[in-house]
């Protein structure tokens, strides 16, 4: 996997995704239904580029970027919590 994309993957598999490296050097993204999302390159020519490619397709298909912060993540769990009374 590229190091670039690590904390993209990281967040991706905690939200069920799966995210694999295929025999060609790419990192394949496939949300939590199965359904294939997007590839990165192992070593992409213009790294930036593919980046922004990258994060505009998972968000297209669901997954937030950037992560919540954890006080914004505190706060939703508030909110259910409240809900639920």
């Amino acid at each position: 996997m590229n190091s670039a994309i690590d904390k993209v993957a990281k967040w991706a598999q905690s939200q069920q995704w799966t995210v694999e490296d295929d025999a060609n050097g790419y990192t394949r993204f496939y949300d939590p239904r199965g359904n294939y999302i997007v590839r990165f390159p192992a070593s992409p020519s213009n790294e930036y580029r593919r980046m922004q490619d990258l994060l505009v397709a998972l968000k297209r298909a669901g997954l937030p970027w950037p992560p919540p912060s954890k006080k914004e993540q505190r706060a939703q769990r508030r909110k259910e919590a409240s809900d639920d009374n």
